[in-house]
């Protein structure tokens, strides 16, 4: 007979996991809204209710031992739909270069480490959860594109972004950029290691 932990982790209808896809479904009508009405508020509240979301969703999978195998693979598919959205939007308004590689660096980053999880759990049949260096990564992510939407949807609708605006975005996404990858570095030592000891 199965023990309870292992049916526990094979789970789908799950709280977390509930929330996990409402994450999405949020980040899609966002986007959605932002093609339609521009970088307005109510498209960015949307992006930050998706964030809390993922606060919440983390906590209660721990809180209620509902760590499960869907869950493991749902909320980075959601972290990643998420990001994708925030920050196509910062690139989509504002047509700047610097913003757009470090973007699309960030973006490969991304979706880079989420086909990786894919192939180490095919390959080698385990996964790599996020360490705290990625939640801090996350974290940082999710506040400052929140932050910069939510400032570029407070300018008024004539009114360019300033100089001020970029420089400082763009040091945010530096930033941001180091942690990400710095996290993938990490993550890719720890994959090593576990796969290496799996064969053995």
């Amino acid at each position: 007979m199965k023990s309870s932990r292992h049916r526990q982790y094979h789970r789908i209808r799950t709280l977390p996991n509930a929330l996990s896809a409402a994450r999405m479904v949020l980040a899609i009508v966002a986007a959605v809204l932002f093609l339609l009405t521009g970088p307005r508020l109510l498209p960015v509240l949307i992006c930050v209710l998706a964030s809390l979301l993922d606060v919440l969703d983390g906590w209660l999978a721990r809180r209620r031992g509902e760590v499960t195998r869907l869950g493991e693979h749902l909320d980075p598919l959601a972290d990643k739909v998420l990001i994708t959205v925030i920050f196509l939007a910062l690139v989509w308004f504002l047509r700047d270069a610097w913003i757009t590689v470090l973007v699309a660096l960030l973006l490969l980053r991304e979706w880079g480490i989420t086909w990786l999880r894919q192939f180490i759990q095919q390959r080698h049949g385990f996964t790599l959860p996020a360490d705290r260096l990625g939640k801090w990564k996350m974290l940082s992510e999710t506040l400052s594109g929140n932050v910069f939407l939510f400032w570029l949807s407070r300018l008024p609708a004539q009114r360019a972004p300033g100089g001020a605006f970029t420089a400082i975005l763009v040091a945010a996404l530096a930033v941001t950029l180091m942690l990400s990858y710095a996290g993938a570095a990490r993550m890719l030592i720890r994959a090593s290691r576990r796969a290496g000891s799996t064969a053995s």
